[in-house]
């Protein structure tokens, strides 16, 4: 079962064709789009962040979220393409002198797979097959689509350890090293 708030976001979406097949599901509306500068079609995810008692369901701005989605959609090329550009900076400050798998631009290596719209916020998420063979990146953009953080995630969500030898991975696993 669905909340009004869910169904009206639903319709709504339905009508501006934004989306293709839009569904709505588990507290969001999905469906695939195409981000024109991005050459790429992605899964799109809006939530509107409703909460688990429907009181404040009447809370949730349609527009806003409808508003969101179309910009992401829209996105210029050149908005892209800094978008991309300071992903693959920070990533690249980042990992510094770690050895990569593939020695091939970032920028040329991202690929955009999804989307999830909040009405303040966009959270978009990268795959790198070449470089991040085993991760995806997730990337934060603000209203005006401006990079407000970057992360690299495994794949199947968790988080690796790096350690020497198996004396490190005994006092990983038993906590000795806090004393």
């Amino acid at each position: 079962m669905t909340s009004p708030a869910l169904d009206t976001l639903l319709a709504r979406i339905v009508e501006s064709g934004l989306l293709e097949d839009p569904v709505a599901e588990n507290g969001l509306v999905y469906g695939r789009a195409s981000i024109d500068a991005a050459g790429t079609v992605v899964n799109v995810n809006v939530d509107p962040e409703l909460e688990d008692d429907d009181e404040h369901d009447d809370d949730v701005d349609h527009g806003a979220l409808i508003a969101a989605v179309s910009r992401i959609l829209s996105v210029g090329e050149s908005r892209w393409r800094a978008v991309i550009d300071e992903v693959a900076t920070d990533i690249d400050d980042a990992v510094d002198d770690e050895p990569v798998i593939e020695q091939i631009d970032l920028r040329d290596d991202l690929e955009a797979t999804s989307v999830v719209v909040f009405a303040d916020a966009v959270l978009l998420a990268f795959l790198a097959p070449k470089q991040f063979p085993e991760s995806r990146i997730l990337v934060q953009l603000d209203e005006d689509l401006e990079v407000d953080g970057v992360e690299v995630r495994e794949l199947d969500g968790t988080e690796s350890v790096d350690l020497e030898d198996l004396e490190d991975l005994l006092d990983e696993i038993t906590g000795r090293d806090e004393g």
